[in-house]
């Protein structure tokens, strides 16, 4: 279970804290759509930058000499597979993509908005329909491995999320 008290302390750390964030390999290269064409798609049309504070498939690391140990802890909890932090450019446009399927489990995702520079210009949208309009503090969960998504930042600033992928029958208090 990860709990609100949990993702409210996460963003209470993370909000002004500055990453070491680098560009993102799956949105600077190309990929195969999963769906429709067989050509090769640019993912996005802007970088991504990130910095992982959980990763690994087989052995997981966290990155505890950056967090206090009350941070640490949460992210000890198996049920978190992945922790990211991303800054998403001014004018960034992610195209629609489902998420690979990378872990084990199936999984679902835990959105932190972080910084969000302009509300209503920041925002999650399924084709199948549906939209989240992202604020700073509220947190979301979504299915981004199974529903066709995009995202975008059509703000003038940086916009900075910390995303979790947890697995798919975890319970998350929002």
């Amino acid at each position: 279970m990860i709990t609100r008290n949990d993702l409210q302390n996460l963003y209470e750390w993370a909000k002004d804290k500055d990453f070491p964030v680098r560009k993102t390999p799956t949105t600077s290269g190309l990929y195969k759509k999963p769906y429709g064409t067989n050509k090769i798609h640019s993912y996005c049309n802007k970088e991504i930058f990130s910095f992982p504070l959980k990763f690994g498939r087989r052995k997981q690391t966290i990155r505890e000499s950056l967090m206090p140990t009350k941070i640490a802890n949460i992210f000890k909890n198996d049920d978190i597979l992945y922790t990211v932090v991303s800054i998403f450019q001014s004018g960034t446009i992610l195209k629609p993509h489902r998420d690979p399927h990378i872990y084990k489990f199936p999984y679902k995702r835990i959105q932190i908005p972080l910084e969000i520079p302009e509300v209503g210009k920041c925002t999650m949208k399924w084709l199948k329909g549906g939209e989240i309009i992202w604020e700073e503090g509220v947190f979301q969960v979504c299915n981004v491995m199974y529903d066709v998504h995009e995202a975008s930042n059509l703000s003038d600033k940086d916009m900075v999320m910390m995303f979790i992928d947890v697995k798919m029958d975890v319970e998350v208090e929002i």
